[in-house]
């Protein structure tokens, strides 16, 4: 083995003449190279590895055109109950909102629970008083021994099935704001077609009656009652056939179509008079099965997930790595180890306050609960008294009807007067009026029972 020669001291270097002193060294060639390719490699791998950013502008024209020949292609044929739901299910805005947050916990899940990118260093040194250069360099693992990247994924998985239920729970309570607006449509359709025919009536009687104020046979009184509930009449005709055009402008927007349908779309309302079968209340088990409590549940999983986490990361992760180092013309190679040594205070913040959000979160799962309990009990009670309400409004208006019939015929035979007839037929018609308002109220209680716990929802 040939001895190592000893560097030059300052002041031999000095000595020696100008011209025969050697360049200052420069790193060698051939490292540098190598350097440089695994440097590239490296940065080939990194960019293979890196998300690419698209841009989506919004053009706002196109949209509208898009939404508007939507809406005409539905708006050309006649809708009923069950294709008003499909079409609502599919493009309620609401809906949409609620269906992407769910696709984005969904990737947000598949991405979820990797480990920590390892680390790289590489150092090179020249050494100025001989011809060669030490370099070191260490690649770093972290060792996820806590359990971080699994908890990472429970987490999401867990926001995903909140998503999912919440979706669920939206597409219930699109439901639900269907039935009742179809019901008040169907409800202001039944409305208008009584004061249409009572009008019609009305104006009947009030053209006899002035007939027999003038032959002296029925008093003024007489005729300005007739002219008072024909113009009151004509006012409440007027004051449906605004809710109608409201009514349907809302069940657009809820449907999700452009409010210019209005002027071709056409609801089939079959809605009857009859008063329609008691809904039963849901049970406590099927109001635990429902999609709001389910949500609720995910979310409160999630809080504790998260406290967990939290915990977690007041211990130490392991970094374990091979090294390599070049010192003198040496090469050494070795493995790394390391961690962080946790002190006295570490997470404690984030723990206080994730075990604050679990709290709330149980709070707030076990007032829905209640709040679900309560609903369904309400809604019970007053369906019982509704329904109660329009069997007695029915009773009613079915004596109205037979003291209108009986009036009639005393009429034709001569022993009843014309305002005595128009008095019964003006009850009947706010006995009719009262029954459907009852029978409204029924219907848009029905529809809250019967979707507060029902999770069969056709795709």
């Amino acid at each position: 083995m040939m001895a190592r020669c000893a560097p030059p001291s300052i002041q031999e270097i000095h000595a020696i003449p100008p011209g025969h002193r050697r360049k200052p060294i420069q790193i060698n060639q051939y490292i540098m190279y190598n350097i440089a390719r695994y440097l590239g490699m490296g940065g080939i791998g990194l960019l293979g590895a890196c998300a690419v950013y698209n841009s989506r502008p919004i053009d706002l024209e196109t949209e509208t055109s898009q939404w508007e020949q939507t809406s005409r292609s539905i708006g050309n044929q006649p809708v009923n109950m069950h294709q008003a739901r499909q079409i609502g299910l599919t493009l309620n805005p609401e809906l949409n909102k609620a269906r992407l947050k769910l696709a984005n916990s969904s990737n947000a899940a598949i991405q979820a629970g990797w480990w920590n990118d390892p680390s790289f260093s590489w150092d090179v040194q020249q050494v100025l008083n001989a011809n060669h250069a030490n370099m070191a360099g260490d690649l770093s693992f972290t060792i996820p021994v806590t359990g971080l990247p699994a908890l990472a994924r429970k987490v999401a998985e867990q926001y995903k099935e909140a998503d999912f239920w919440a979706l669920r729970q939206k597409e219930q309570e699109f439901l639900t704001s269907l039935d009742q607006a179809w019901s008040e449509l169907s409800m202001s359709k039944l409305r208008q077609s009584l004061i249409r025919e009572r009008l019609q009536t009305m104006q009947s009687e009030a053209d006899k009656i002035e007939k027999l104020v003038n032959a002296g046979e029925a008093d003024f009184a007489t005729r300005q009652l007739a002219a008072q509930r024909f113009n009151d009449a004509t006012r409440e005709l007027q004051t449906v056939t605004e809710a109608e055009q409201e009514q349907k402008l809302a069940l657009l927007q809820l449907m999700g179509l452009h409010a210019t349908a209005l002027n071709t779309l056409n609801f089939i309302n079959d809605q009857t008079l009859s008063i329609p079968a008691a809904v039963s209340a849901p049970s406590p088990a099927a109001l635990a099965a429902a999609p709001g409590i389910k949500a609720q549940l995910a979310s409160y999983a999630t809080t504790e997930t998260l406290l967990k986490t939290e915990i977690r990361k007041q211990y130490p992760e392991l970094r374990l790595g091979p090294s390599f180092t070049r010192d003198d013309g040496e090469n050494e190679l070795g493995p790394t180890f390391g961690f962080d040594i946790p002190l006295w205070n570490r997470n404690r913040k984030a723990i206080a306050e994730s075990g604050g959000a679990r709290d709330s979160a149980r709070l707030e799962t076990v007032q829905a609960w209640r709040a679900s309990l309560f609903k369904a009990e309400e809604l019970a009670a007053n369906q019982k008294l509704v329904t109660a309400h329009c069997r007695a409004e029915q009773q009613r208006m079915n004596t109205f009807a037979a003291s209108v019939q009986t009036m009639e015929k005393l009429y034709a035979l001569g022993e009843s007067t014309l305002p005595e007839v128009a008095e019964a037929r003006h009850q009947l018609y706010e006995s009719r009026l009262a029954f459907l308002n009852s029978l409204g109220k029924l219907h848009s209680i029905q529809a809250q029972l019967r979707h507060l716990a029902n999770t069969d929802i056709q795709p």
